[in-house]
């Protein structure tokens, strides 16, 4: 859900490196024409999961799946090898090489529906953040089921591990994922009371107040400590803002350190946004360049890339869509890389979304760009490219053979790609 939040300019150097990409209707390059971007096309193989660890273990061709809630799947036996992570499982028994997580909020005592409002103010007014009036309560989302807790305060930290992760361990996870990390403080923290009744200022209107990212990453430190020390996994579920296009986009140079750190500190990474966004004109231009360039530099990271589908059911969404899914996926997947594609009302079931099916082999490129449009990537078995201009065509000159896309298209010496479009294609 994406949280209110000011309209920000967007980072010079994002915009700066796509002027060249809008410039041009299409380019016919051949492959061996390609210039790389320098740090997202590294291709150095990534180093070893701590085996210290509960990790998903990801097969390095394919595409390894993550679900995304698990309260629609009655029978995981569906996921058969495919799904190799579940983020916020009900049970902690799944199918061999499947790792549960189980389900916490990063600033509120969700899914402890029993302890209410009330209950807080009666038994520990202290620990209620307040927005700057002094009387609201600081509700994410405006949901008043959850109340806004003080996690810098020490007695709300112990009190979070021993009725909300504690027990969790004892049932048997060994990954926790933690729900609504806001690097930002867009539901306006501002303060709480001591003890005295005494109002004790912690933070500034301002959304990326310094106060703030340090109050975040201390606790999200102290949390994955905590959890390590339990031998137990951080999942962290942290939204990127640079990757929307309205009123909400924020890639300003203290956002992205501030998501930085935050992303530093988890073991595995939930990106609730991917290349959709739940939008039919996906991710693209500077949005796009933006989310790329951060999914590269975390790229041996466990990541799950969730993209979004704009209609309620995966099915409902074009076949085009879909592929423009997968053809990113594999454009920055490492083999730590999990996917997962939902619409608007199947977020908790199993979307056996044939497109996921695709298997082009291993890697054996970075991602390059061709001309000012284009990005590809080889693959053992095919190839995949994909269009991020929501304007401007592009052109690719294909090596010798016939290659065939997710839809059975088949291709010989080039394709062009409309705007917005991707394609994932396998050498015959």
């Amino acid at each position: 859900m994406k949280p209110p939040v000011a309209t920000l300019a967007r980072r010079a150097g994002v915009a700066a490196g796509l002027a060249a990409l809008l410039t041009t209707t299409a380019v016919a390059l051949p492959a061996g024409a390609a210039t790389s971007a320098a740090a997202p096309s590294s291709n150095t193989p990534c180093p070893p999961l701590n085996p210290d660890l509960t990790l998903p273990q990801s097969p390095d061709h394919g595409v390894s799946q993550a679900q995304v809630f698990d309260r629609q799947v009655p029978d995981p036996s569906v996921y058969d090898g495919r799904v190799q992570f579940v983020w916020a499982a009900l049970s902690p028994n799944q199918p061999p090489g499947v790792v549960a997580s189980t389900y916490i909020t990063m600033f509120r005592n969700a899914p402890l529906r029993q302890y209410t409002f009330e209950w807080f103010k009666e038994n520990h007014p202290t620990w209620i953040a307040y927005t700057a009036d002094r009387v609201t309560p600081a509700w994410e989302f405006n949901n008043h089921v959850y109340t806004p807790l003080d996690v810098g305060n020490p007695e709300v930290r112990q009190w979070m591990f021993e009725n909300m992760i504690d027990p969790k361990i004892a049932e048997g996870f060994k990954v926790i994922a933690v729900d609504n990390v806001q690097v930002r403080n867009d539901f306006k923290r501002a303060g709480h009371y001591d003890e005295q009744g005494n109002w004790v200022q912690q933070f500034t209107d301002d959304p990326k107040d310094p106060a703030y990212i340090d109050y975040l990453t201390d606790w999200l430190t102290y949390l994955r400590d905590g959890l390590h020390a339990r031998g137990t996994t951080a999942a962290f579920n942290v939204t990127y803002h640079g990757g929307l296009h309205d009123q909400y986009q924020d890639s300003s140079p203290e956002y992205l350190a501030a998501i930085s750190r935050a992303i530093d500190i988890s073991d595995i990474w939930l990106n609730e946004q991917g290349f959709t966004v739940h939008r039919v004109e996906n991710v693209n231009d500077d949005e796009w360049l933006g989310t790329f360039e951060l999914f590269r530099k975390y790229r041996c990271k466990p990541i799950v890339v969730d993209s979004k589908l704009p209609t309620d059911y995966w099915y409902e969404s074009t076949p085009e869509q879909r592929e423009w899914v997968v053809a990113n996926y594999f454009l920055v997947r490492e083999q730590p890389t999990m996917m997962a594609s939902t619409g608007l009302k199947d977020y908790a079931g199993f979307n056996d979304v044939p497109e996921q099916r695709a298997d082009i082999g291993r890697p054996v490129a970075p991602p390059v760009k061709h001309g000012p449009t284009l990005w590809q990537r080889r693959y053992e078995h095919g190839l995949t490219v994909v269009n991020p201009s929501s304007t401007k065509s592009g052109v690719l000159h294909l090596p010798r053979g016939t290659y065939t896309d997710l839809q059975g298209r088949t291709y010989t010496r080039s394709v062009t790609l409309s705007p917005n479009s991707g394609l994932v294609l396998s050498e015959s």
